[in-house]
């Protein structure tokens, strides 16, 4: 039974990993992410390749498994690596792998070299592989055998290095959505920290395998260790698979959308130092979107991005960004929540309206954003807020002198 669970599990999982490598390899727009996800899928296949022809296998006359083993060996050292660079590439506003990526690719490179070594060695560095019992061979034998072990420990280090520095480039997308977005929560990728949980929980899982393993050498792993190990693999791959086809770089604009074709986010000011953009039309520009916010209310619209601010008054996005920067002296995140703040105070204060209606009523799409935003600002909670204020005779007062209270 315990044979079946983990054949299945295998063959699944390189079903699904196969299926959305051909996808996303099928699909013409966002290329090179598509690209750099099918990548990780394939190593994902390749991996499981083994269980998924375990039973082809063992039909044909002779011992080929260990020698497939071997050969597919090495993707386990390809799958951080690989889901690094996607996730790198997803987070980027040129949709470019990272760069020195040749570094990232020692480690596998050094696995795929030992598999090699391996395979062309004498038969009896292949038996001593795959030997139930320890075996004396010959000093080359034990060499390569004790090299191949030693670098199958290396897999558990890799794996929390690449966690952390997948944890570590998703804070820093955080920050730089808040350059082109108004409201984050929807691109923050928060799927993939989803799968590096997953990801932690598959490593623990590995861990207490091996430390189980060393322990127990005698009566092996117990099979409800390497069940829970298969399963937690399959739902890292399932969900991947699920949320990685439909996932669209949320820093790139969209190529169909006029005045879009550039992307403003990382700029800094010595590139703005080139920029033809005058202090005159910068102006200009700044009295733009204020309007646009005052009098069009476009802060209203939960969706509203940067690329769709530009549109509506008529410019470049850079220049708009440059603008907010320079001009204004805000972030378009901070810019957009500074107006809808504005206008949920007069509300609050003039309206029997709920905070959650009123929360939506001013563009925010989800509650706790709006306790934060306005706590910030504010330095008060919404119903803090209402409780405290007196309805303000005459209501005259506007959105630009409540901004500044």
């Amino acid at each position: 039974m315990d044979d079946i669970i983990i054949e299945l599990t295998g063959t699944s999982t390189f079903a699904i990993a196969t299926f959305g490598a051909v996808f996303c390899l099928m699909q013409s727009r966002s290329s090179p992410v598509n690209r750099s996800f099918a990548a990780f899928l394939v190593a994902v296949a390749v991996n499981n390749g083994p269980e998924a022809v375990k039973r082809l296998v063992d039909a044909i006359p002779g011992s080929i498994g260990p020698v497939i083993d071997l050969v597919t060996w090495p993707s386990s050292f390809f799958l951080a690596p690989l889901f690094w660079m996607y996730v790198f590439t997803l987070t980027s506003t040129s949709q470019l792998p990272p760069r020195r990526l040749i570094r990232h690719f020692v480690l596998p490179g050094i696995t795929v070299a030992m598999a090699l070594l391996v395979l062309v060695s004498p038969p009896d560095t292949r038996h001593l592989l795959i030997a139930d019992e320890v075996e004396m061979g010959t000093a080359w034998s034990l060499a390569v055998v004790l090299g191949l072990s030693l670098l199958h420990l290396t897999i558990y280090p890799q794996i929390a290095v690449y966690l952390f520095l997948i944890w570590r480039r998703l804070m820093e997308f955080r920050l730089k959505l808040r350059d082109v977005y108004a409201s984050t929560e929807q691109h923050e990728l928060r799927w993939i920290y989803v799968i590096c949980g997953f990801g932690g929980l598959f490593w623990l899982a590995q861990t207490v395998l091996l430390i189980v393993a060393i322990k127990a050498a005698d009566d092996g792993v117990p099979p409800a260790f390497v069940n829970i190990a298969s399963l937690t693999g399959l739902a890292v791959v399932a969900a991947t698979v699920l949320w990685g086809l439909r996932q669209r770089p949320p820093l790139v604009p969209d190529p169909d959308e006029p005045n879009t074709t550039e992307s403003p986010v990382g700029q800094t000011a010595s590139k703005y130092e080139k920029s033809a953009l005058s202090a005159e039309a910068s102006e200009r520009l700044g009295r733009k979107l204020r309007a646009a916010m005052e009098v069009d209310h476009l802060h209203r619209d939960p969706n509203l991005s940067l690329w769709a601010l530009a549109r509506h008054i008529g410019a470049s996005s850079n220049y708009v960004s440059q603008t907010l920067n320079e001009e204004i002296g805000q972030s378009f995140f901070d810019f957009v929540n500074g107006y809808r703040v504005a206008e949920a105070k007069i509300l609050l204060i003039t309206t029997n309206q709920s905070v959650l209606t009123i929360t939506y009523d001013v563009g925010f799409n989800a509650r706790s954003s709006f306790y934060n935003a306005f706590k910030r600002l504010t330095g008060q909670t919404p119903s803090y807020f209402r409780k405290n204020m007196s309805r303000p005779d005459g209501l005259d007062d506007t959105v630009a002198r409540l901004r500044d209270t």
